[in-house]
């Protein structure tokens, strides 16, 4: 009966407490070490599609609607980069016409001003011939100054 009752209440409860030390502790130690992101989002998406499949916890209409949804949303998102490139195309060929217009108009202010220099150049008359200059006497009075040459004394 001794050994019957050292078997129960001392053996088979550290055996017990062994395996569950084992099995929660190291084993469990384990499997988190070796975990990745990769396993965790297999695992999560494939108890969703357990759970869709089973219908034991229906999947609620939100999540099935937010699906929807997005799915609606990359069709938008694919429209509207579609139509952006194309407007991004029409202003950019509105561009090379404005830049196109405003380098002939440039030319045409250039070779208008070129004319127009060269029209007033053939309108003048020949050069005249120039007649000597002669000094003013009233300029110059009588006393005043020295004459040309001439040492000035202070």
């Amino acid at each position: 009966m001794k050994n019957w009752w050292r078997k129960w209440s001392y053996e088979i409860p550290l055996a017990f407490g062994d395996a569950l030390w084992d099995v929660l502790v190291v084993q469990f130690a384990d499997f988190l070490s070796g975990l990745t992101v990769r396993r965790v989002l297999e695992f999560v998406a494939i108890a969703l599609l357990v759970m869709a499949f089973v219908q034991t916890v229906p999947i609620e209409l939100a999540f099935l609607f937010a699906g929807d949804t997005l799915t609606y949303l990359e069709f938008v998102v694919i429209l509207r980069l579609a139509a952006g490139r194309e407007h991004f195309l029409d202003a950019l060929h509105l561009a090379a016409r404005l830049a196109r217009f405003a380098i002939r108009v440039m030319r045409a202010a250039i070779d208008r001003s070129i004319t127009a220099i060269s029209r007033l150049r053939e309108r003048r008359n020949p050069a005249r011939p120039t007649k000597p200059r002669l000094s003013d006497p009233s300029d110059e009075g009588r006393g005043f100054g020295a004459a040309w040459g001439a040492w000035a004394t202070a």
